[in-house]
């Protein structure tokens, strides 16, 4: 399970899958940093065998990840990792299988079919965001591009938008992105745009305090959000209504959703909500599954 997802803030029911553990991308809000050593990458040897051994109800729709312990695409096929997680998705047509990622390595997926039942999510942020604190990532302008290329190829693609970061004239900036990605993308390729910001657990602020890069980060106030911190209540509703009224064309194709954020934020920010965790992932899986059934067609 999503090792974030908590019983206060509404959450997909993400499956994670642990293709590769630590992220060779140094964002400096990053909680992965704080779960694994630093200096070492782990991959598992036995990563095909143990997907083999997954043991899944073929009656039933799957929603994996890979970009929970480290970003999915940075690495390529190392260790035959994109290998065996083609191989599996092509044997598991109900597993709805996500790569996420700050990357531009599409190398693997413009040389080989891409199973249509995969689905790659870019994390986006603004320019300002981006060279000051996800440090050794693409450029907006890169990851754009990369999304571009796997779309025109049929891939179904995605955007985070998380953390959206609170900073001067931030809403202007990060409008322009969103207004970037309207004119770039068509809603029909595009399956799901989240939105999230800053949330911290003690450990990890603890340990972005002793990292030896330069970080403006922890400049933000910090709340009480359901035992962690975050922005305000406040400050979240101005954020994530923001960013969904800008993407009205988009409001009737795409699945638009809070990863881990309060529930009452929802009929604030869309004017609808959940009743639980379970009704939103099922909605989510069948939005998803009509977007892929209708790219075979």
């Amino acid at each position: 399970a999503c090792p974030v997802a908590s019983a206060n803030t509404r959450c997909c029911n993400l499956l994670t899958l642990d293709a590769v553990q630590s992220c060779g991308f140094d964002c400096s809000y990053c909680s992965i940093q704080s779960f694994y050593n630093q200096n070492q990458i782990g991959f598992d040897e036995n990563f095909k065998e143990n997907l083999k051994n997954l043991e899944l109800d073929p009656n039933e729709i799957y929603h994996i990840g890979t970009g929970q312990s480290s970003d999915s695409l940075m690495w390529g096929n190392k260790h035959g990792v994109l290998d065996a997680l083609f191989e599996f998705a092509f044997k598991h047509p109900n597993v709805i299988l996500e790569f996420k990622t700050k990357s531009n390595n599409i190398a693997y997926f413009l040389e080989n079919e891409v199973p249509k039942n995969i689905i790659c999510t870019w994390s986006l942020n603004t320019p300002t965001i981006i060279e000051n604190e996800e440090h050794l990532t693409a450029s907006l302008q890169q990851r754009l591009d990369a999304a571009q290329k796997l779309n025109q190829k049929g891939v179904l693609v995605g955007f985070h938008f998380h953390p959206i970061v609170e900073y001067k004239n931030y809403l202007n900036e990060y409008e322009e992105v969103y207004k970037e990605l309207l004119k770039r993308f068509d809603a029909k390729n595009v399956a799901l745009v989240s939105f999230g910001t800053l949330t911290f657990i003690k450990p990890v602020i603890q340990k972005i305090r002793t990292r030896n890069f330069k970080s403006k980060i922890l400049q933000m106030p910090f709340n009480n959000a359901n035992g962690k911190f975050s922005y305000s209540l406040h400050t979240k509703k101005e954020m994530f209504k923001h960013a969904y009224e800008c993407f009205k064309p988009w409001h009737k194709e795409v699945y638009f959703y809070l990863c881990m954020e309060d529930e009452s934020l929802w009929k604030e920010v869309f004017g609808y909500e959940y009743l639980s965790n379970n009704q939103m992932e099922e909605f989510m899986k069948i939005s998803y599954m009509n977007k892929i059934n209708s790219l075979k067609h």
